[in-house]
């Protein structure tokens, strides 16, 4: 897709109104607010921190990107709602759930747009969704079905030059799903703080941090000071992907952190302006959250961008 010029100084959104519907609050789910994407999109243009205009609209991912990553098996697997019931550990089979896998690739071709406007414009591209960074080729797991991460990768490399990606992923949850994917890959680094370890791997293209769960956000932010310049000196990434998972929160219903709202904020900054510092192109993703509360992480770290935008 060829895009229109546009202000590179500008982060876009991606956002579609097949979000809205997510994973059903039942079961294992019962925390997951379907509408906090929606309700994200809706204060920043509330606010007018963000016009209908800057918005980018996905198209679901087609069966062939799909295939880049996934087993032709397991792609026919998730096209059973019992199925899909059953991985995600859900309640009985609705009907509703059908809809479950055309939420999963409305999110996944988000971040596909994202990764290619990104790309496009060297600029930054929020996703309001995504990051499923525990999916593996043949199997789900932790609520993850599609990875679109590495999918956006395998899709995307040698692209303007695109080589070299990295993986920052700040979620609660070590990123397994990427992390063994991309575990013989030069051209990909991992760089991953979590609290929850799934996987043990050593090599020369990932570094995994665990902290304690209750790290305050003074321990938390200078790990991160500490540890990521370095790993971006030596690795010289041509694009970022950002996986901003709220989970860390003090008040996330699941997930057992003690990070306040202002010290993911600084987190938040932090990746943003670094990456934006290095003119590279930028991919954010939500990543896990869940409660009431766990909206506001997210939209305070748009409104941030949206409101200092990239230098």
């Amino acid at each position: 897709m060829i895009f229109p010029f546009v202000n590179r100084r500008y982060p876009r959104v991606v956002f579609s109104v097949d979000y809205i519907y997510g994973l059903p609050s039942v079961g294992d789910h019962q925390a997951f607010d379907v509408m906090k994407y929606k309700k994200i999109r809706d204060r920043l243009i509330q606010e007018k921190k963000l016009k209908r205009r800057h918005i980018l609209r996905p198209e679901l991912c087609a069966a062939d990107d799909l295939r880049r990553v996934h087993s032709e098996s397991y792609l026919h697997d998730i096209q059973d709602a019992a199925y899909l019931s059953k991985i995600l550990r859900l309640d009985d089979v609705n009907p509703f759930y059908n809809s479950i896998l055309e939420y999963l690739l409305a999110v996944t071709g988000g971040t596909l747009l994202a990764t290619e406007f990104a790309i496009q414009n060297r600029t930054a591209v929020f996703n309001l969704g995504g990051g499923y960074h525990h999916a593996h080729p043949e199997r789900a797991e932790g609520f993850c079905v599609i990875n679109d991460v590495a999918i956006a990768i395998e899709k995307y490399r040698r692209t303007n030059g695109v080589n070299r990606f990295m993986i920052i992923d700040l979620d609660y949850h070590q990123g397994n799903g990427n992390l063994l994917y991309f575990k013989d890959d030069p051209e990909v680094f991992t760089f991953s703080i979590h609290a929850d370890t799934w996987v043990e791997i050593e090599g020369q293209s990932n570094l995994d941090i665990l902290v304690s769960s209750h790290c305050s956000d003074e321990e938390y932010l200078e790990i991160l000071h500490r540890e990521l310049d370095p790993v971006c000196h030596r690795f010289q990434p041509d694009m970022v992907f950002y996986i901003a998972g709220s989970d860390p929160y003090e008040k996330d219903t699941l997930a057992d952190m003690k990070l306040s709202r202002a010290g993911l904020l600084q987190r938040n900054k932090y990746i943003y302006d670094r990456v934006c510092h290095r003119k590279l192109p930028l991919v954010v993703l939500a990543g896990g959250g869940y409660g009431p509360d766990s909206w506001q992480i997210y939209f305070d770290f748009l409104e941030y961008a949206l409101t200092n935008r990239m230098r």
